[in-house]
């Protein structure tokens, strides 16, 4: 028994290993409207199968067909190793990325919040928007909206709400997805259940939940992580209830686009964060102007992100910088049509001091000593007069083995002081590619850029004192 117990504590402290080495508390900063420190009761849900669900007939704490007869010896050792299980499970349900979910009432008003795996319902009404919030992880979470009146809604991430129609279109389909450091240890499950009792399969990491053309909508949906090296045990099939299969399907390795209405389609499809274009239900690939853009597509019809080992990075350049999303793009010309190519994206944070409008750089700096007492490599200045650079994140020393690690795992999270920071490797980039006199542009915009919102290649150690991305970190070798 003391065995047993054992075995069972070091196996849940070695998940919490696993997951909590991609989980770290965000900072406050950067939450929306809705955003409530606190969790509230949970309420009864009427899904009835998925994970945390009880099977029938199984009582918590009881051990069916068996008699509780007490131990001759080792009570105390036993209790002592129950309380240390106990304790353990209490902190991987800690470390775990945590979700908060609100809902916009037909009425126009926003729900309480919804914690982690609750059911998300406001009785038997529909609503009309969404906002998800991901906490205690590194990584973003991107949701969008269906309706028939309005097909699918722009993107939304990280407590946006998705787009707010007429006041008789409802929700009746949703996509979700992880990106960033979470979406390398856990995928997001979600089910629905709909206005005339039908309950979905459960979507997985992008796909479509609810329904599509046939009148019904949503009256709820719940989400609930699964570690992606595992099997999940739950139904999968029937997420979507339609005429056919909404979104990417893939044809003797093609991809091809599956309209839920049936007919033709033309525009974008998403499978997880790899984005394609189609046109009449088929992928297009090499060059091509869209929405104002000209992007493009690699022969597995992948929209291409990084330019650079495509068209070079011979320049002139302007720079775009989102101080909403924490977003950068670098654009070149092409030709006549101006600044329209977007090269390559950074993520950057900004802060609330930092200034919108186009500038001038003036001078740049290899490191820079700031005002806090701390110093930045690869510091380009914004423009002439202002104080305000574009700089790596934060060193505590003239130094590149004295990262504060803090500032790589919550870059577009953290507010800065009204510099503009990066990981070592885009700042540098800037500062090798964009000589002075580039212009840069600063703006607000819900929408991150071309490309989304990029991540950080994944989460450090707090101790670690380095950027992984710096390519001037020589390590010292292992004897």
């Amino acid at each position: 028994m003391c065995k047993k117990l054992r075995s069972s504590a070091a196996l849940l402290l070695t998940c919490m290993l696993l997951i909590s080495g991609t989980s770290a508390a965000y900072a406050e900063e950067g939450y929306g409207p809705w955003y409530v420190n606190n969790q509230q009761e949970e309420t009864s849900a009427q899904i009835t199968t998925g994970p945390g669900a009880k099977p029938t007939g199984e009582t918590s704490g009881e051990t069916a067909g068996q008699d509780q007869q007490p131990e001759e010896e080792g009570e105390d050792e036993e209790a002592a190793l129950r309380a240390e299980q106990e304790a353990a499970e209490a902190a991987l349900r800690a470390s775990l990325p945590q979700l908060q979910t609100s809902v916009l009432h037909m009425d126009g008003h926003w729900s309480v919040p919804f914690f982690n795996d609750q059911l998300i319902s406001i009785g038997d009404e529909s609503f009309r928007s969404i906002a998800i919030y991901l906490t205690n992880t590194v990584g973003d979470i991107i949701y969008r909206s269906y309706s028939s009146a309005h097909g699918w809604t722009p993107w939304a991430m990280n407590g946006q709400y998705t787009a707010v129609y007429d006041e008789t279109s409802v929700v009746e389909a949703v996509q979700i997805k992880l990106n960033g450091p979470v979406s390398k240890s856990l995928d997001l499950y979600y089910i629905s259940v709909l206005n005339d009792g039908t309950q979905t399969g459960w979507a997985k990491n992008g796909g479509s939940c609810g329904t599509m053309g046939t009148g019904a909508y949503m009256t709820q949906f719940k989400m609930s992580f699964y570690a992606n090296y595992d099997t999940f045990p739950f139904q999968t099939d029937g997420a979507l209830i339609s005429q056919q299969p909404d979104g990417v399907q893939f044809i003797d390795g093609e991809p091809r686009y599956s309209n839920g209405l049936g007919g033709d389609y033309s525009g974008w499809g998403y499978v997880g964060n790899d984005r394609y274009y189609f046109i009449n239900n088929a992928p297009v690939s090499g060059w091509q102007y869209i929405d104002g853009y000209k992007y493009y597509f690699g022969d597995d019809f992948k929209l291409v992100t990084d330019l650079e080992p495509i068209i070079g990075a011979a320049g002139p350049y302007h720079i775009k910088i989102n101080k909403e999303m924490n977003c950068t793009t670098v654009y070149v010309q092409d030709g006549a049509n101006g600044f329209i190519i977007p090269l390559k994206s950074f993520l950057c944070s900004t802060g609330d001091d930092t200034p919108l409008g186009t500038f001038k750089t003036p001078e740049k700096y290899r490191w820079r000593f700031m005002n806090s007492g701390v110093y930045a490599q690869y510091a380009t200045r914004l423009a002439a007069g202002k104080s305000f650079l574009l700089h790596s994140i934060i060193f505590e020393k003239q130094d590149n083995m004295t990262l504060r690690s803090d500032t790589y795992n919550y870059l577009g999270i953290a507010r800065s002081a009204g510099c503009i920071r990066y990981l070592t490797r885009d700042a540098k980039w800037i500062y090798d590619h964009c000589p002075v006199g580039t212009s840069i542009t600063v703006y607000n915009d819900t929408n991150p850029g071309p490309y989304g919102r990029p991540v950080i290649p994944h989460w450090i150690p707090e101790e670690q004192t380095w950027d992984p991305t710096d390519v001037t970190v020589s390590l010292p070798e292992v004897q």
